[in-house]
């Protein structure tokens, strides 16, 4: 039995590679302890406008984008109207205007595929690295990020994410940014996705040794010592995290 194995890890993602990086012991947490980080607004965002997407793309027309994408946030949020919920529900058509917009000026024809499941191998490590590709087409694939400030540069977690899928499907990838009021699309160059998949290699071996070294969760939270202020730690996460933390000590 493998490390991956022995602690149940099925893949690995480059979204998963990204939070070890960035807080190992929040993905601890959700990995090993098996703690899920509950989505918010944004989340909910993201994958509304996606859906509406869809429907433009596929040629179903605005009604019906309007409409998946409405129908696809109501579902996630599930009533809840905090303020954070009020301010995305409200920007979602804004939002979906500007993907409009980015697409009447590209005048891609209908995607080959939608959320197609990428997986490659990383030499060395058990797991394969797994994820899903927005759209691809005979000769390129984009992936959508939606966002409240437009970056002025393809983000790295981004990166990472489409060299993979650059890698399993040779071709090239560009990410699309969409905020409120504009959009931007980045084509994702060769070095700059060669430079990403050795970050994503180094990180699968990473995480390959903290599992090799430990013997169960608890083993691989002791070596860290979070601080626990960063997005990435849902009130879920934080207080299992606290409960071990504070059962060690006793």
């Amino acid at each position: 039995m493998n490390a991956f194995e022995r602690h149940g890890i099925k893949h690995l993602s480059p979204s998963s590679l990204r939070l070890y990086r960035e807080e190992p012991a929040a993905w601890v947490v959700r990995y090993l302890m098996g703690v899920k980080d509950e989505m918010g607004p944004a989340a909910w965002r993201g994958r509304a406008v996606e859906a509406g997407c869809d429907r433009l793309l596929f040629q179903e027309g605005e009604g019906p984008a309007h409409d998946a994408m409405h129908d696809e946030f109501e579902k996630a949020a599930m009533g809840v109207a905090d303020d954070k919920a009020v301010k995305e529900r409200a920007d979602l058509i804004q939002y979906l205007c500007q993907c409009m917009l980015a697409f009447r000026e590209k005048a891609w024809p209908v995607p080959m595929t939608r959320q197609t499941k990428i997986s490659i191998e990383v030499p060395g490590v058990e797991v394969p690295l797994i994820g899903f590709a927005d759209w691809t087409w005979t000769d390129f694939g984009v992936d959508l990020k939606t966002t409240q400030r437009m970056p002025s540069v393809a983000q790295p977690a981004h990166v990472e994410q489409v060299a993979c899928y650059m890698e399993a499907t040779g071709k090239p990838f560009s990410l699309l940014y969409v905020t409120p009021k504009k959009w931007a699309l980045y084509p994702v160059t060769p070095q700059e996705a060669k430079d990403a998949m050795v970050r994503v290699r180094r990180g699968a071996h990473a995480v390959r040794a903290l599992l090799e070294r430990c013997s169960d969760s608890h083993d691989a939270l002791s070596i860290f010592s979070p601080d626990m202020t960063s997005y990435q730690w849902s009130p879920e996460m934080i207080l299992a995290a606290n409960k071990f933390y504070e059962g060690a000590q006793a």
